[in-house]
């Protein structure tokens, strides 16, 4: 369930990639993804989504850890329970306890005094059951990928293969041993299926030397594999990032235009920021089987709504290409000039808050 999937991924002319993408995580790690302030977000909530929908959520696709970590000292541990009768009782326990916060949300929802308590609070009750939807957007994720990626390694005599994913390891695995390599692979350290697919989730762990809690890791490469996958859209100087943007009818959206006042204010193109704003922030009641209706009308009564409230996060995700004159102005910090050569550091310029060569929709209001 752990996945990432890219819904826009954009390449201006000076060389930045604005790349947006859905993720799916375990709801108990959000918290540590939050701390990462270069990444835009936005979230599905606890406090939107109604309590009937995340108890059928974590019913029918509840988050099991991937592996249960042996207690150990410090924040990460190296063993993991092997034996399968241990791994099916930690299961069971686990999901007993799934079973006893259903049970105690919903008694808390419906029989306190004949009064249902809200949703903000028993909804808190399942949420280390859940998987969770988060939109993330960002310019720079090198120092994520750092942080948060495994780090699967194999020492051979010349040296040591080294890798942010599996994808990324078989690749390297297959280049250095093109004759034996893909049967070393199956037979020897049980880490594929003949189709070369990563199988044996315990076999990879014992290749990781990553610090990060494991589906922290497990998210941090499904971004990384999905960006690696992606071939970004070359946008020109102005051009608009606009997640959702492929699935907008452009002929559907000029007639909208022609028929209403918005005709009168609004350019196709405007438009399209305006109804991806709405969808992202739909984002924070969608549960994960969720498909949302395309209703532009709702979308653009939504943006108005977002945009009066103040509500700006959602804002952050569509962004303008910088013009070369734009890139030469926006900056962050101090800028430094080189008493020799004369010009100013090329790292401090095309800074848009947290984007670097985009400007976000939200700093042309806010």
């Amino acid at each position: 369930m752990i996945q990432a999937k890219i819904v826009a991924d954009s390449i201006n002319i000076q060389g930045d990639r604005l790349t947006t993408l859905e993720v799916v995580m375990p709801r108990y790690i959000l918290a540590e993804f939050n701390t990462h302030r270069m990444l835009s977000k936005n979230s599905a909530s606890s406090r939107a989504i109604p309590f009937s929908k995340m108890v059928k959520e974590i019913e029918e696709r509840p988050f099991i850890p991937y592996a249960w970590q042996k207690d150990h000292k410090g924040m990460q541990g190296s063993e993991y329970l092997e034996n399968s009768h241990l791994i099916e009782e930690a299961t069971r326990l686990w999901l007993k306890a799934r079973d006893n916060a259903v049970m105690s949300a919903t008694l808390l929802n419906g029989s306190v005094g004949g009064k249902a308590v809200t949703k903000q609070l028993v909804n808190r009750l399942l949420e280390p059951f859940m998987y969770h939807k988060v939109l993330v957007s960002a310019t720079e994720f090198e120092n994520f990928f750092n942080l948060r990626c495994p780090s699967y390694e194999w020492e051979y005599e010349e040296g040591t293969i080294k890798a942010k994913s599996k994808e990324e390891f078989l690749n390297m695995f297959l280049k250095r041993y093109p004759t034996n390599g893909e049967k070393d692979l199956i037979d020897e350290l049980g880490l594929v299926d003949e189709d070369l697919q990563p199988i044996n989730i315990l076999a990879w762990l014992n290749l990781n030397k990553g610090q990060a809690d494991i589906h922290m890791m497990f998210l941090a490469e499904a971004i990384y594999d999905a960006i690696n996958e992606s071939i970004p859209r070359k946008l020109k100087e102005g051009e608009w990032h606009i997640p959702y943007g492929d699935n907008m009818n452009i002929q559907t959206l000029n007639n909208y235009l022609i028929n209403t006042d918005l005709g009168k204010t609004d350019s196709i193109e405007t438009l399209q920021c305006k109804i991806s704003i709405a969808r992202c922030a739909r984002l924070s009641y969608q549960t994960l089987g969720d498909n949302p209706v395309i209703d532009y009308e709702k979308d653009l009564a939504l943006y108005e709504t977002l945009s009066t409230s103040g509500h700006w996060s959602p804002f952050e995700h569509v962004a303008k290409a910088m013009t070369n004159d734009e890139y030469h102005s926006w900056c962050k910090g101090k800028i430094k000039v080189d008493a020799i050569e004369e010009a100013i550091t090329i790292d401090n310029l095309g800074w848009c808050r947290n984007f670097k060569g985009f400007i976000m929709y939200r700093e042309l209001l806010d």
